[in-house]
């Protein structure tokens, strides 16, 4: 058999941690992938360098530990904020490491090789024709060669470039450059953050005693302001500042570099036979350093969306399957943006317009061909506005003589879920307390069980209810969750 006769399930492009997580997640679920990436020097340059505690359950899911446990790292050192006011303070994050980007980004491609997954490197896509499940691509293998493939579904994960974007903040730029750690030794070590009137700082320590200097920028203003070249702004940021002051006239180890740091959402992630992941279809403001996570997760619930399809491609679950996908990318974004639209208000210098624009801000550009896409991702903001926690009742009002029920203001709808690896449709349970539609809790399905409370239910055959199917421990849990939010209420 030929190149040309071999059938893929996937071809994704990017191998990235988006597109190698989501290579490694479909290998995992039964499925052939071949992974393409076009740069021949490898591991890439990166900008991102932190890694959040989250990324501890993708590589833990991935099963990925053993590969990871020899790249270079710097434990969190701390960090010294300047944010709310001019005074630094100083915090902790628990579990949070720099690493070496690029070590860490050859470690899971290695990872992929030996699990299975074909790679071709350097390659680049050079035609694709067909259609969804039966792809045929031309490859150019190493500059040389021509291979020609079939895959039946597309996963681009070639990073930032998309032709329409919805933008969902205004526009940002990060420049950086890199010092020797030892010359900033006052420091100890500790991560730096510190908002200026015109954009802010962040420093840190990179494995190999490099010490990372960013500026993160409106490009705009500062063309239009006639700034000077990248090198000298970065510098005038640090000697502007409190906390990076000492870095401002220390010699680079090597040049500076800019680019793009804008947060999108591109519309057309999902067409037909095609799936865009990581910084192909969206982008967090960097003011978070959950980037990579966020990319990561995102790429399994890709590869779920995608399995599912793969096993079953009736109509009606891919329309499920999209759902899914879109919902998890929509409210990604959203929550992200409600997030920095809040930490950008808290700002000492919050009356500045670079921070007024940042802190009450709209998702704009090109959602033209996908409106729908637009209206979601800004009723998800709206509701995450909107959301104000609950007060907790105390259980002692929990009165086990009178019969429960739902809530007037509860309602049961339908929300796409991953159970045993597939989208399904399951039913949930919404209401203004909860900040999004809740299907599980501790792990176990609330419905059918909750819809017998539409009708009043004493206490002791709720528990006898749930517990035919949960441990008698999480029964009572989950009574007294929805109980002190105010999702069951006494009746008489």
């Amino acid at each position: 058999m030929g190149d040309g006769d071999t059938l893929f399930d996937a071809l994704v492009i990017g191998a990235g941690p988006a597109g190698v997580s989501a290579a490694l997640r479909l290998q995992q679920l039964g499925h052939s992938v071949l992974l393409v990436e076009r740069s021949a020097v490898w591991p890439r340059a990166q900008v991102g360098e932190a890694l959040t505690p989250g990324v501890r359950n993708i590589i833990e899911l991935l099963d990925a530990n053993d590969a990871l446990a020899e790249v270079p790292h710097v434990a969190h050192a701390g960090s010294r904020v300047l944010w709310r006011s001019r005074t630094p303070d100083l915090l902790q994050q628990a579990g949070s490491a720099i690493v070496d980007r690029g070590r860490f980004d050859a470690a899971l491609l290695a990872l992929a090789r030996r699990r299975g997954v074909e790679l071709e490197q350097p390659a680049r896509l050079l035609h694709l024709a067909g259609a969804a499940g039966d792809w045929r691509a031309s490859l150019l293998c190493a500059e040389t060669r021509c291979r020609q493939v079939r895959a039946r579904y597309i996963l681009d994960a070639s990073g930032r470039g998309a032709a329409s974007r919805i933008d969902c903040a205004p526009r940002l730029a990060a420049i950086w450059g890199e010092v020797d750690q030892s010359a900033l030794a006052q420091l100890d070590g500790a991560t730096q953050v510190e908002a200026l009137e015109h954009g802010w700082l962040w420093a840190g320590c990179l494995p190999g005693r490099r010490y990372r200097l960013m500026l993160v920028c409106d490009p705009h203003a500062a063309r239009q302001a006639g700034t000077a070249a990248p090198e000298a702004r970065l510098r005038a940021a640090c000697a502007n500042s409190q906390l990076l002051r000492a870095a401002a006239g220390l010699p680079l180890l090597g040049a500076v570099q800019m680019c793009s740091a804008t947060p999108y959402l591109a519309p057309d992630s999902w067409q037909d036979g095609r799936l865009k992941l990581g910084d192909a279809a969206f982008a967090l403001d960097p003011v978070s350093s959950s980037g990579v996570e966020k990319a990561m997760r995102f790429s399994l619930q890709a590869a779920v969306a995608l399995h599912t399809v793969l096993g079953d491609e009736r109509p009606e679950r891919h329309a499920l399957a999209r759902r899914f996908f879109e919902g998890r990318l929509v409210e990604a974004c959203a929550r992200h943006a409600h997030w920095t639209e809040a930490y950008y208000g808290q700002a000492w210098c919050a009356d500045q317009p670079f921070w007024q624009a940042r802190a009450r801000c709209e998702a704009v550009g090109d959602g033209a061909e996908r409106p729908e896409l637009l209206a979601a991702l800004s009723t998800e903001r709206a509701r995450l506005a909107g959301y104000q926690p609950p007060e907790l009742k105390p259980l002692a009002g929990l009165n086990p003589a009178r019969p429960l029920r739902l809530h007037g203001g509860a309602a049961i709808v339908e929300l796409p879920c991953v159970v045993d690896d597939r989208v399904c449709l399951q039913q949930a349970l919404d209401h203004p307390h909860l900040e999004r539609p809740l299907a599980f809790l501790e792990n176990e399905a609330l419905f059918p069980h909750l819809a017998r409370l539409a009708q009043p239910l004493p206490l002791a055959q709720l528990l006898q209810m749930l517990a035919d199917c949960m441990p008698g421990h999480k029964a009572e849990r989950i009574a007294a969750w929805l109980w002190q939010r105010g999702l069951l209420e006494s009746v008489g």
